[in-house]
């Protein structure tokens, strides 16, 4: 019987929970009803940076035995990787801003717009990988921590910088006029996908760079390390000094909010160095480590791009309660990282099997990952949309301060979450 009445249903719609779903959502409140166009244009686009955030945590599991022999590798590991996701995460939100206000157009020819905003990024690239070493080796020395010689954490960190930037810059001007072209909206798309490029070539590039700070000798690696500090000082001295236009209010901005992003991000290099040992070494746990930071920087991006570029346009309103725009974003972000972690899950254990590293029960797994998707969400939500207000409240651009700060602060929360989980499930397994 059931089956002739569901066969003689008129459509799906005539389904008692079906029904009884619809009804349930008509009556929400706007803030809580699901945004159905941001979860057609992101959910697969998550999906698909979940699976490719796995590719570097297969690379950690891999080459782990690398992370032992150049000690403080594993501390600059989520500035350098959280570095792309805040520099080109806010060169596309840049970018979307000004596509939508008709201020820019997408394409790459007598684009003088586009060459400003290649050349701050390229400054900002470089004196931040700069940065990291140096502040890497102060913490280091500070909590009597292991760590290798600054000239060679200097010349691994500018060497991945030179050659992963040259790939983010492409990939960052292409998905964002892309998408724009086909008439979607970049603020869904280029963010959750230029975060996971960045994890993707990055961790493979820094352990590049690793390489060959172990292959070549002691006084070449000196020589290029010194070479590289004297250029990037001189030009950034120049840009701050001399520099006009606007390439020189964006790095302004963005520089010193990203220097802040940079020492948040190496707290997350400081639990993963104590953690180590303990809980993730030899686990299916530290392949998922890039994963957890990355999707939560990736959910943040999208609804700090959606808010402060709906606020741009006069479309909503930014104030101490979230606006209806923030809370609709952020359930319809939960329901897409439920699925996402899920299957986050899933590649792990194939990793996990790939690299012979030890693998939870089922019933860990599926807790750790739901516990760890919802209390996510909830915080990465709760960040954006206060940084965005913050920085508009301030008189900054948004496009320069969320994502650089969101991106950093996920960095902690995806990796305090991973470990705080692990804990708690330890204890009660």
């Amino acid at each position: 019987m059931a089956i002739t009445g569901l066969a003689a249903s008129r459509s799906f719609t005539d389904i008692p929970a079906r029904a009884l779903a619809v009804r349930l959502l008509r009556k929400l409140p706007d803030g809580l009803k699901p945004d159905r166009t941001l979860i057609r244009q992101a959910f697969f686009v998550l999906l698909f940076c979940a699976l490719i955030d796995l590719f570097p945590g297969y690379f950690l599991g891999r080459w782990e035995h690398v992370l032992e022999k150049v000690p403080g590798l594993l501390i600059i590991l989520p500035a350098t990787v959280g570095l792309r996701g805040n520099i080109f995460g806010a060169l596309a939100a840049r970018l979307g801003s000004k596509l939508h206000l008709g201020t820019i157009e997408p394409r790459f020819k007598s684009n003088p717009e586009l060459r400003t905003q290649l050349f701050a990024a390229a400054v900002q690239l470089l004196f931040l990988s700069l940065l990291i070493p140096v502040i890497t080796e102060f913490v280091g020395s500070m909590f009597g921590l292991e760590v290798v010689d600054a000239h060679v954490l200097i010349f691994i960190s500018i060497a991945t910088a030179v050659i992963s930037g040259a790939l983010m810059f492409m990939i960052t001007f292409g998905i964002t006029f892309l998408t724009f072209k086909r008439g979607w909206d970049p603020d869904n798309v280029s963010a959750p996908i230029v975060a996971s490029a960045g994890d993707i070539l990055t961790i493979p590039v820094l352990f590049l760079g690793a390489f060959l700070a172990l292959a070549l000798s002691s006084t070449i690696v000196t020589l290029l390390s010194a070479f590289a500090i004297t250029g990037i000082l001189v030009l950034s001295g120049y840009i701050a000094f001399r520099g006009r236009g606007e390439a020189r209010e964006i790095l302004r901005e963005a520089v010193p909010v990203a220097m802040f992003a940079v020492m948040i991000s190496t707290l997350s290099g400081l639990v993963l160095g104590a953690s180590f040992d303990t809980l993730l070494k030899g686990t299916v746990f530290l392949i998922m480590v890039p994963a957890f930071n990355g999707q939560g920087g990736s959910m943040g991006s999208v609804l700090g791009s959606r808010v402060t570029s709906a606020a741009y346009l006069g479309q909503y309103r930014m104030s101490i309660k979230p606006n209806d725009l923030a809370l609709s974003s952020s359930v319809s972000l939960w329901l897409i990282s439920l699925i996402v972690f899920s299957v986050l899950g899933a590649g792990g254990v194939l990793l996990g099997l790939l690299t012979g590293s030890s693998i939870p029960t089922f019933l860990q797994l599926v807790i750790i990952l739901l516990l760890g998707a919802t209390a996510i969400t909830i915080i990465t939500s709760t960040i954006a949309y206060y940084i965005a207000l913050l920085s508009f409240k301030l008189g900054l651009d948004p496009d320069n301060v969320v994502i650089p700060v969101l991106t950093a602060c996920m960095d902690v929360v995806g990796t305090g979450s991973l470990i705080i989980v692990l804990l708690s499930i330890g204890a009660f397994f």
